[in-house]
């Protein structure tokens, strides 16, 4: 099995990796560029994309099929994002569903699983019956997804900033209770990044970040 070579211009490399058609892809677009995507929108899958290739250089998550399931499962994993909604999720993964890929049943279902599965990164547990690197694999994902929290911290000041402007119904106290809520979830937990390499690059930095959001909370 042969790695792809190292994703060129993020977003739509990304697309082009999705085995869905051409107004799939369209629709997919169309719903990451709207404008009141400031922080999920086709930056952060940009993102994503060139983490995996970057982290995961030498690992089986870049070599076939895991790299194609890996571009699906980042490319739909915010598909349907509506703050106002609680099932963004499982709407997201109804969508990668109804895109009818050109993939094995088995392989769709490993990325809608895992699509579902970032409702709560720190909380996924493992499906009995799975097998060890569909496992590992999904971890990755969730794990890829975190990693803006172990950005500098001006650029986590930026992203903090963005999502606040997708949150913008949400009065400023509840705001506050529920952004600080999941920091002080992050910080209890024994581990933020469950992939050895994204821990080593990414665990120290996000739990800075954390901590000085914290201490500046009172």
């Amino acid at each position: 099995m042969t790695p792809h070579a190292p994703p060129g211009d993020g977003f739509e490399d990304l697309l082009a990796r999705v085995p869905v058609t051409d107004a799939v892809r369209n629709d997919l677009r169309r719903r990451m560029t709207s404008p009141t995507r400031r922080y999920h929108g086709i930056a952060h899958l940009a993102l994503l994309w060139r983490r995996h290739h970057e982290f995961g250089v030498g690992s089986a998550f870049v070599t076939e099929p895991w790299d194609t399931r890996i571009a699906c499962a980042i490319a739909f994993h915010d598909a349907v994002y509506d703050p106002l909604r609680a099932d963004n999720e499982a709407a997201s993964a109804a969508l990668w569903r109804a895109a009818r890929p050109a993939m094995e049943e088995a392989a769709q279902d490993w990325v809608a699983g895992t699509i579902e599965a970032t409702i709560d990164h720190l909380g996924a547990l493992c499906p009995s019956g799975t097998a060890a690197t569909d496992w590992a694999a999904r971890l990755w994902v969730l794990d890829l997804d975190l990693t803006p929290i172990g950005e500098a911290p001006e650029e986590f000041a930026a992203n903090t900033q963005r999502l606040r402007e997708e949150f913008a119904h949400v009065p400023e106290a509840a705001w506050e209770a529920g952004r600080l809520g999941f920091l002080r979830r992050l910080a209890a937990a024994p581990r933020i990044y469950r992939s050895p390499r994204l821990a080593a690059a990414f665990e120290a930095a996000a739990r800075a970040n954390i901590a000085r959001e914290l201490a500046a909370a009172g």
